[in-house]
C-alpha cells in the first residue's frame, strides 16, 4: 500500500478479505495510525519517490512478491479547490513514483493488479498532459488500464465525494480479464443515517486526555468561537463560504475535505462536526481510531480513501 494514508484503502479492501502486507507514507501520523488499527500490516515511513526494491525488502524481512498494489498519492496539488496551484510543485511526480515502484516489483514477480485513486481534478486541461503521461506509465509497467470516475455517495457512503480510479491488471498473467465499475446502489446514505443520535462531544482544548472521551477517544469538536454558531446565524444545508458549510439531515455531506481547519458545521449549527462524526461520514469502523493532535487529526480523516468505497 503506497501513499496509505490512515487507512481507509486498506481498512476497506481487509474487510474484502485482501490483507496488506505493507504500507508506507511519508507522514509520521499515518504510520502510526495504520500500525494501531493494522497490527497485522507492517507499515514504515517512507519518501515514495525514494524507495526502491532494496528498501521494501528490508523492510518486509525478505523478497516481497504482493499479489496487488493500491493506493492514492496526495491530492491537494491536483484539487480544483486549490486555488494556488504550482506548476513545480513536487507532488505532481508522486504518481510517477507509484508507476516506476510499481514496474520494479512487477518485473521481478508478476503482480496481478494495481489501484490507484485520485481527484477528479487531474482531468482538468492544466493536468491532462501529466494524467494520459500516468496512464502511459502503468501501461508500459505491463497493466491494462481500467478507469472510471466514481462518486462515493452512490456506493453506500454518506458523502458527495467523486473520484477517478484507474485499476491495472496484468496483461500477462490476465489477458482475458477486464474490470467494471461496481454497480451504484439504489439509496442514497444521509448525514442523519451516519451521526444522528450521537452524544455531544468534547470541545477540545489543550490538555485534554482523549483516552477519557466518551463514546470514542476521536469524538471531540473545535471549541465554536464564532459569534455565528450562537446567533443562529448557520442553517442546515446553507454555505456562509469555505469555511461555515452546514450540513443537511436528509442529505450526503459535502466532501470531507478540511483545509485550514474548515470542518463542516453540524446540522444544527452549533458547532463543528467531531472527528469521530467526520470518520463515520468517511464509513470507518466504530472501532477505528486516529492519532495525533488535532491538526493531524483533521488532516487524516480529510485525506483518507471512503472505507465503503474501497471495499
Amino acid at each position: 500500500s503506497l501513499f496509505c494514508g490512515p487507512g481507509g484503502l486498506d481498512e476497506g479492501f481487509r474487510q474484502a478479505g485482501v490483507g496488506t502486507a505493507l504500507a508506507l507514507d511519508i507522514d509520521d501520523e499515518c504510520v502510526n495510525t495504520v500500525r494501531l488499527n493494522h497490527p497485522e500490516t507492517r507499515c514504515e515511513r517512507a519518501d515514495i519517490s525514494r524507495v526502491g526494491l532494496k528498501d521494501v525488502d528490508k523492510w518486509w524481512g525478505g523478497e516481497l512478491s504482493p499479489v496487488g498494489v493500491i493506493g492514492g498519492p496526495p491530492c491537494q496539488s491536483f484539487s480544483v479547490s486549490n486555488v494556488h496551484q504550482k506548476e513545480r510543485d513536487p507532488r505532481h511526480e508522486l504518481p510517477e513514483s507509484y508507476a516506476r515502484l510499481l514496474k520494479r516489483l512487477n518485473a521481478r514477480s508478476p503482480v496481478s493488479f494495481f489501484v490507484f485513486e485520485n481527484v477528479p481534478g487531474l482531468l482538468g486541461a492544466k493536468h491532462r498532459e501529466r494524467y494520459e503521461r500516468f496512464k502511459r506509465l502503468f501501461k508500459d509497467a505491463g497493466f491494462m488500464i481500467f478507469e472510471s470516475q466514481l462518486n462515493a455517495m452512490h456506493y453506500g457512503v454518506p458523502q458527495d465525494r467523486p473520484r477517478i480510479f484507474i485499476i491495472g491488471i496484468n496483461h500477462n498473467l490476465h489477458p482475458a480479464c477486464s474490470w467494471e465499475s461496481p454497480s451504484r446502489e439504489d439509496r442514497l446514505v444521509t448525514v442523519r443515517d451516519a451521526i444522528w443520535g450521537l452524544e455531544e462531544p468534547v470541545y477540545n482544548e489543550s490538555g485534554l486526555d482523549c483516552e477519557t472521551f466518551p463514546v470514542h477517544p476521536n469524538h471531540w469538536s473545535l471549541v465554536p468561537r464564532s459569534k455565528k454558531f450562537s446567533t443562529g446565524k448557520l442553517k442546515e444545508g446553507e454555505m456562509w463560504g469555505r469555511s461555515f458549510r452546514t450540513l443537511s439531515w436528509d442529505k450526503p455531506s459535502w466532501a470531507v475535505a478540511y483545509g485550514h481547519r474548515e470542518v463542516h458545521v453540524h446540522p444544527k449549527g452549533h458547532r463543528r462536526l467531531s472527528i469521530y462524526e467526520a470518520m463515520r461520514l468517511q464509513t470507518f469502523p466504530d472501532w477505528y481510531r486516529l492519532t495525533g493532535n488535532k491538526s493531524a487529526q483533521i488532516r487524516l480523516v480529510s485525506d483518507a480513501v471512503t472505507v465503503r468505497m474501497a471495499w
